[in-house]
């Protein structure tokens, strides 16, 4: 291994530690947010705000359900080929509109569709630049079986990942002979954490300065930093 490769190497390692421990620094923030705003004193400083709240959640009470499921569902249909919308964005939206399960339930099945038009959109048209660049490295390709049926259990850890790309991971998966099945559970599985952590921030916007709100994202921040640990460990472990 040359001295360049071993340099860049490191370089990567401690980018992924320095993010991780920024997202525990953040957790631990966080939480101290949470004790300050949970002061008696400070929750009578945000009356006001809360009230301004309380008429957005009037508002959007009027909303049709149906119509708004249909729209979510689009969205995520677009975001399929149009990365425009971050899921973030499409997570709490749903849970601005439903209670925490419906929202829940709506996340999961546009997450379905998505990922399942992308899955098959590689098993036709192959995985893409990225996928392409990938193989170049045997190691890497033996690992991640791209020329099999794909390593079943680096899906779910791609899917918890926040920094993996859902489209390049969906579209490689898809290039190989993963059975589609096993492919939406492990997908779902990976990126369950987030897609109920943001229904939950979602359903609590309306009363942003509780646990309902602020906890949701210390919990992200946790598992963002825990992901990235382990997938410092996992390239160690590929070397």
């Amino acid at each position: 291994m040359s001295l360049k490769k071993i340099s860049k190497e490191k370089n990567l390692s401690r980018i992924l530690r320095f993010v991780a421990v920024s997202f525990f620094v953040l957790a631990a923030a966080l939480s101290i947010l949470l004790v300050i705003v949970s002061l008696p004193w400070v929750q009578k400083q945000l009356n006001n705000i809360n009230a301004w709240f309380y008429e957005l959640e009037l508002f959007i009470a009027t909303f049709d359900k149906l119509s708004a499921v249909g729209i979510i569902l689009f969205l995520f249909v677009i975001k399929t080929f149009f990365a425009i919308i971050p899921f973030t964005v499409l997570f709490i939206g749903t849970g601005l509109v439903f209670p925490v399960p419906i929202a829940a339930t709506i996340n999961i099945l546009g997450f379905i569709i998505l990922i399942s038009i992308q899955y098959f959109w590689g098993r036709k048209f192959g995985g893409g630049g990225a996928h392409k660049l990938l193989l170049r490295s045997e190691t890497l390709s033996d690992f991640m079986d791209f020329h099999g049926k794909g390593n079943k259990w680096m899906l779910t850890v791609l899917r918890f990942v926040p920094v993996a790309p859902v489209g390049t991971v969906s579209k490689a998966y898809g290039a190989t002979d993963m059975a589609y099945l096993p492919y939406v559970g492990l997908s779902v599985l990976g990126f369950l954490p987030r897609i109920i952590s943001w229904s939950v921030v979602g359903c609590n916007i309306y009363d942003p300065f509780t646990p309902g709100f602020l906890a949701p994202f210390i919990v992200l921040s946790i598992i963002s930093g825990i992901s990235l640990l382990l997938l410092d460990t996992l390239f160690k472990l590929i070397k």
